[in-house]
């Protein structure tokens, strides 16, 4: 992702990081310190050149852009077939444990995912209305952004679909319930 980014055009490890974590969360997530570790790593490995930056009244600050063999590896990189994406979600482990951890604990979780899928789906939507659909950069942009606005519908959806079924299984718990104390007082 940061050669990707780099590619566009030189910046710094903060400029990247805001582009992270505003236009470009749906894509990619990394923390200040990933991003820059990440980038001195790619500078001794030469795909980064590192120029200073001297400012007024502040430290200088260092500009990343790619090299030569970054951008080689970047598009070597990106004739590849991309590997299946991790499947790695702590709440569906927690779903698959259902005999063992209380049904309204994993409800409440639900509905907490729902709605956090919810607001990034209303976040996506956002970040897609100024994107123009004139040339590929920007078309590749809002493509990432509709796959990553299916990913959140779809997780909101089955949510309330999981949601569902729980109730539905609750209600039939207590409705056996009750037929068996009922049978115990009639017998």
């Amino acid at each position: 992702m940061l050669l990707a980014l780099l590619s566009r055009q030189p910046n710094t490890g903060y400029g990247v990081g805001r582009l992270l974590h505003g236009e470009l969360s749906h894509l990619w997530e990394a923390s200040l310190q990933q991003i820059y570790c990440e980038l001195g790593r790619l500078e001794r490995e030469g795909l980064l050149d590192v120029e200073s930056v001297a400012m007024p009244n502040r430290p200088a600050k260092k500009l990343y852009s790619l090299t030569a063999t970054g951008r080689e590896a970047l598009d070597a990189w990106l004739t590849r077939q991309p590997a299946k994406p991790a499947a790695k979600d702590d709440l569906l482990v927690q779903v698959f444990c259902l005999g063992r951890v209380p049904v309204s604990t994993i409800c409440r979780r639900l509905e907490q995912r729902r709605d956090d899928s919810v607001t990034e789906a209303n976040a996506v939507r956002d970040l897609m209305l100024p994107v123009p659909r004139t040339d590929a950069a920007h078309l590749g942009h809002l493509l990432t952004l509709e796959a990553s606005l299916a990913r959140v519908e779809a997780e909101a959806s089955w949510c309330d679909r999981a949601l569902a079924i729980l109730s539905d299984s609750r209600e039939r718990s207590a409705a056996v319930e009750q037929e068996q104390r009922a049978a115990k007082a009639a017998g």
